[in-house]
């Protein structure tokens, strides 16, 4: 191998020599990339205010006594607040990860926790439709 540099050749095949480079992002690639995770996060963030916000209206507007010796109203609203904020807790786990990922150039999706807010909307949607029922045929 010719030796252009006047130093010492090197008989190791290229890629011993000089170590891959990462492919290079622009700042402006990764900047939007950053904003559409914080719009993310902000989406996580509404999702749990409004389950909150639901929970609270719940329990202070829905009658309390829709099953004698039952506090459906009670275990409704709780269960809302609490998702509300498992779902905003979530949400900030899912933004650091995605942030920290993205930093470094690997993304991966948010398998579990999109499965995680899922099962809550749908039970939430389950025990809203018991509600609705209970109330309905009550009166």
């Amino acid at each position: 191998m010719s030796d252009l540099g006047g130093g010492d050749s090197d008989d190791r095949p290229e890629s011993e020599v000089m170590p891959p480079e990462r492919p290079r992002i622009d700042a402006d690639s990764r900047a939007r990339t950053h904003l559409a995770n914080e719009r993310t996060f902000l989406a996580w963030l509404r999702t749990g205010l409004s389950l909150l916000a639901l929970g609270l209206g719940a329990a202070q507007f829905l009658d309390r006594d829709l099953v004698p010796g039952i506090p459906v109203t009670a275990i409704f609203s709780a269960f809302l607040v609490l998702g509300g904020a498992i779902i905003a807790t979530i949400g900030r786990a899912h933004y650091m990860q995605g942030r920290s990922e993205i930093d470094v150039g690997g993304f991966r999706p948010a398998d579990r926790e999109i499965a995680v807010a899922a099962v809550l909307v749908i039970f939430c949607g389950v025990v809203a439709l018991v509600l609705v029922l209970l109330i309905r045929f009550r009166g």
